[in-house]
């Protein structure tokens, strides 16, 4: 093993970025010592990251905590309405089956407490379990995903949705900030989306959207008069142009979704969303998050990271910079709490 017993590694890898944190202490209380990222576009380049990322240069494997997205993960919300018929032993593979054309057989799925990331247990009853949150991914892209990440020189010691890391870091971060009013959470990846509603503690809604970035590359081509979608696709990536005139257009389809889902919910529960949040996205990709604030008429939610990880008993190393980082980081954060011991909001 590379590292102490008490040397920690945190590691996110997604279609964009590869974060990592090191951490030292107990699973108590323990000190932030260095964040790092990559972006995830070379094989090699991620090896040599990794290497670089303990202090013990010998032979073998830097033992982490892991956060992934694969892309068939999926996050649904549901309520039982009738306890006898949760109780069959099928009930969730058929509800999967029938409900959300998900085929269980494939599928590592979790069920949890929707109000706080509890796993669902019969025993218990459930008369206080209605509120569900399905969650899983392929089981085929699941064993691929955690091979890459030994490929890189990791060994998984715990191996989570991002997704579902993020919204429950983003539970406890409201009622740590005591936010009482919904906010609107978007995931937003190359291929597809999803929207979130989280309000009082828990998830209110799941929402996928069968696109993402990629729907844009035909749009920027076309106005640019580019060659290909390749040539959009590499300079809508770059740092080179300012998208943000153009970006309107570009988002007018994601606007409809996120309106629609708003305004299903505001009427459903007679509650104002006043906030959005938006995970994953690369940083020279923020101008879609002011975007979709003005557009939409809600504020974006710019984390307090110092006094979050305080509140979670999480130190600081004086020369980690905290001020300034986006919303990516969340995610990464996410993996260190330990809500369920938290008097500050629940997993």
């Amino acid at each position: 093993m590379l590292t102490k017993k008490f040397k920690k590694l945190f590691f996110e890898v997604n279609e964009f970025t590869v974060l990592a944190a090191t951490t030292s202490g107990s699973d108590i209380a323990f000190t932030l010592e260095k964040i790092q990222e990559s972006p995830n576009d070379n094989v090699d380049k991620i090896r040599d990251f990794v290497g670089a990322l303990s202090d013990d240069k010998s032979r073998g494997y830097i033992h982490g905590y892991c956060g992934i997205y694969p892309k068939s993960r999926f996050i649904r919300r549901t309520t039982i309405d009738s306890p006898i018929k949760a109780r069959d032993p099928n009930y969730f593979n058929n509800l999967l089956n029938d409900q959300f054309r998900i085929d269980a057989s494939k599928y590592i799925t979790s069920i949890v407490n929707a109000y706080d990331g509890s796993g669902f247990d019969l025993e218990k009853g459930v008369h206080n379990q209605k509120e569900l949150v399905l969650c899983g991914a392929q089981i085929a892209e699941v064993n691929e995903q955690q091979e890459m990440i030994v490929s890189y020189g990791v060994y998984p010691e715990r191996l989570e949705l991002g997704t579902l890391s993020s919204l429950g870091g983003l539970i406890n971060y409201a009622n740590f900030k005591s936010i009482t009013k919904p906010i609107l959470v978007l995931e937003i990846t190359s291929s597809n989306s999803n929207i979130f509603i989280i309000n009082n503690e828990k998830i209110d809604v799941t929402r996928p959207i069968p696109f993402g970035l990629d729907w844009m590359f035909p749009m920027i081509q076309k106005e640019l008069n580019l060659k290909n979608e390749e040539a959009a696709k590499k300079l809508f990536y770059s740092d080179t142009y300012d998208f943000t005139e153009m970006g309107p257009a570009l988002l007018n389809k994601m606007l409809k979704e996120l309106q629609s889902s708003m305004g299903y919910y505001e009427v459903q529960t007679g509650q104002m969303i006043e906030q959005i949040f938006l995970t994953l996205l690369p940083k020279n990709l923020n101008w879609i998050h002011q975007i979709l604030s003005q557009s939409l008429g809600v504020e974006v939610l710019h984390l307090d990271y110092p006094s979050w990880l305080q509140s979670q008993n999480i130190n600081v190393n004086n020369e980690v910079e905290l001020e300034g980082l986006d919303s990516r980081w969340l995610s990464l954060f996410s993996l260190m709490g330990n809500y369920n011991n938290s008097e500050d909001g629940a997993n």
